[in-house]
């Protein structure tokens, strides 16, 4: 039994012993992961920057600044606008479009139809026609539109209703 209880306690020490594991930097990461494809990040202090794309699935949708297709949840609220998409499983898949309140570039759409809400963490989502539109992990190229009719989701028109062909 002493036998056992020294050999615990070499074992103890020595993992205590060991030297720490070094941790890579930012950079390094970024280095060792090389580019990324998909949209560039959208930071809540970004002008949101819109655009109209002919998706050969869907037909004329909302996109933005990289031409990713947009979309919206037939669950979430329109009158306020509000998003039932507030948890980490939610907001990785379906990335909530960000900006600051009121600042839009998207000359190709009717400017009464945009907006911005605030989310409950503080940030303002940006809605198309009353609706809060997200981007869609799945989507790996632009002009793609694979988020479409997935769990009650749907590609923005223009018109801020269902993109339909």
């Amino acid at each position: 039994m002493k036998r056992f209880a020294v050999l615990v306690l070499v074992v103890l020490l020595g993992a205590c012993s060991s030297p720490p594991e070094e941790t890579a930097s930012l950079e390094e990461l970024e280095a060792a992961a090389g580019p990324v494809a998909g949209p560039t990040p959208v930071l809540p202090n970004d002008i949101a920057k819109l655009q109209v794309e002919q998706s050969a699935a869907v037909g004329p949708v909302v996109a933005d600044r990289d031409h990713y297709t947009l979309y919206f949840h037939e669950k979430d609220g329109t009158n306020p606008p509000s998003s039932t998409c507030l948890e980490p499983e939610c907001t990785l898949t379906w990335a909530p479009l960000l900006a600051a309140g009121g600042e839009f570039d998207a000359p190709a759409l009717d400017r009464s139809l945009l907006g911005t809400f605030k989310r409950p963490d503080g940030t303002e989502q940006v809605t198309v026609g009353g609706r809060p539109v997200y981007r869609y992990v799945d989507d790996e190229e632009a002009g793609d539109a694979n988020g479409h009719g997935v769990d009650g989701r749907f590609a923005i028109s223009p018109s801020g209703q269902k993109a339909l062909r």
